[in-house]
């Protein structure tokens, strides 16, 4: 298996962010999408294997102690092999490293298992937003404090 990297997306990772983002979300314009998260994020982190982008997580500041995770994708051809943990690992650690002492984020309600994936690194419920996605559904709105790590 060849080894997976975690480091900060680049112009290069464009397109295989974008493609990502289709896959994944059923973008309709993921350009547009990665502009958003050039435009409003902090940092955007890629999952690079041998060259190829297979994931990416996109953080921004909420305010002074808080940050937020505003995009996050694996693409489903590279899932259960650990890569969103090591994502969300290090997006966390980053945000930690900026003096964040909490990370939000949303969820959609359906999604058992990115909400397992956060309740492992410590995310609780805190809300429900009400037809927060196009579609209607619900999301949960999900944080993270940092003082309990």
């Amino acid at each position: 298996m060849q080894t997976i990297v975690v480091r900060d997306y680049s112009s290069k990772d464009f397109k295989d962010v974008a493609e990502i983002d289709k896959e994944v979300f059923n973008a309709k314009n993921p350009a547009y999408d990665i502009y958003i998260y050039l435009t409003y994020g902090k940092d955007i982190l890629v999952a690079d294997i041998g060259g190829k982008i297979v994931g990416y997580i996109v953080t921004m500041d909420l305010d002074q102690r808080s940050g937020k995770i505003i995009s996050f994708a694996v693409s489903e051809k590279f899932r259960n092999r650990g890569i969103g943990s090591r994502l969300l690992k290090s997006a966390i650690e980053r945000l930690k490293s900026y003096g964040k002492s909490q990370i939000a984020l949303e969820v959609r309600v359906s999604n058992k298992v990115a909400q397992n994936l956060y309740k492992k690194f410590g995310f609780k419920i805190s809300g429900i937003i009400p037809e927060y996605y196009s579609d209607g559904e619900d999301a949960y709105y999900m944080v993270l404090d940092l003082g309990d790590q």
